[in-house]
């Protein structure tokens, strides 16, 4: 795939959002209920990204891709699939129970337990999505090309019907078990090339340059004061904010877990909820670390990159520049080392105690063979 399947940075910052505020806050529950729903989507679309992989090479794949129509506005596709023939836009939907394509009012109505709830009409979504990444081709000076839509259901005991007389629409409605044959079947009306392969990587380059991940100021959004957030470094074993800096590691006060990387996590929440620079000042704060040399250190082994000299130094934290991912998968990587250090000490161990065998083996050997030499003088003396 050009472009994985990654978590959303809204789905990002409202888990760090729920962790940072009080169970007991009035904006909380409307924060799981918005978590969950975003979750369930990125479940949905995690589950069609597996099945994607089976495509071949021909085929370059983009989530969640999200171009810009103007200054001001963008539109965003679940999917995109580009070959030299055709594109291909796929609205991914997660839903259980009983989906009615209604085509008297468009709608997409959804029945489970007995309730029915209305959503937008995903057919419609598509369409609107087809008509601007053409005018998004057209600005952008590439040849116009045949351009595919599907829906695709990642839930597989969901029952879909339509309005009598409609039957048509479920050639454009899949599930993820259908989605390969159903792309190939559409790729098929399309023998011919209409980009070469220089055309087509030169297309999928500039859809990575021009994509805008959106990234939310969250605390604007549900309108959260930033001295409403807990500060401290959190537990990732009990996720109580009570652990405490000890000779170079972390401890909880609550459970006694000790961690040497726990401060990332926190440093994480701090770059996704207020913003992605921080000073010594600033994390001590957040960290609740009292010593500026203590708090140095950490940011020092960390190495981020920063600007600035002295009190003006700001560490970037900027969690899209994954240096905070390739930080804890170091510390990962050197918390393994001293196991397999462990483990070459019991085989060295193991090897003394062999070869000590050995020696005690051969003095005994040399024990045998110098009584067998005294008999022998003894033999020699008695026969003389």
């Amino acid at each position: 795939m050009k472009k994985s399947c990654e978590k959303p940075m809204k789905m990002l910052k409202l888990e760090a959002l729920s962790r940072r505020l009080s169970p007991n806050h009035p904006k909380q529950k409307k924060i799981t209920n918005d978590y969950r729903k975003i979750r369930t989507g990125f479940n949905g679309e995690s589950s069609i990204g597996k099945e994607l992989k089976d495509l071949s090479k021909k085929y370059q794949v983009f989530h969640d891709l999200r171009l810009s129509r103007d200054e001001s506005s963008f539109f965003q596709m679940d999917f995109l699939i580009v070959s030299t023939n055709c594109c291909i836009i796929i609205e991914v939907k997660n839903f259980a129970g009983l989906l009615y394509f209604d085509r008297t009012y468009p709608q997409l109505i959804r029945t489970k337990d007995g309730q029915e709830q209305a959503y937008l009409d995903p057919i419609i979504q598509v369409d609107v999505q087809k008509s601007r990444l053409i005018n998004w081709l057209n600005l952008h000076k590439f040849p116009q090309l045949p351009i595919e839509t599907l829906i695709a259901n990642a839930n597989s005991n969901t029952i879909i019907k339509t309005t009598p007389g409609h039957a048509s629409i479920f050639k454009q409605i899949t599930g993820k078990e259908t989605l390969i044959s159903k792309i190939q079947t559409l790729e098929k009306k399309y023998p011919s090339a209409q980009l070469t392969h220089r055309q087509r990587n030169k297309l999928s380059n500039t859809f990575l340059q021009k994509n805008t991940p959106h990234n939310p100021d969250i605390l604007k959004w549900y309108q959260i004061s930033e001295t409403d957030l807990l500060k401290s470094v959190h537990c990732p074993e009990c996720s109580i904010l009570q652990m405490q800096r000890h000779w170079g590691k972390w401890i909880c006060a609550h459970c006694s877990y000790s961690s040497k990387d726990a401060h990332i996590q926190t440093l994480r929440d701090y770059a996704l909820l207020i913003r992605p620079k921080i000073t010594n000042k600033q994390a001590r704060l957040f960290l609740q670390i009292e010593s500026i040399d203590i708090m140095q250190r950490i940011l020092s082994t960390m190495e981020l990159p920063y600007t600035g000299q002295y009190k003006n130094r700001e560490y970037n934290l900027d969690v899209t520049s994954k240096w905070l991912k390739l930080t804890s998968k170091k510390l990962k990587l050197t918390s393994k080392r001293p196991k397999l250090t462990s483990k070459k000490l019991k085989l060295t161990s193991k090897r003394l105690k062999l070869t000590s065998k050995r020696l005690k083996f051969t003095s005994k050997w040399l024990k045998l063979t110098s009584n067998r030499l005294k008999l022998t003088s003894n033999r020699l003396k008695l026969t003389s």
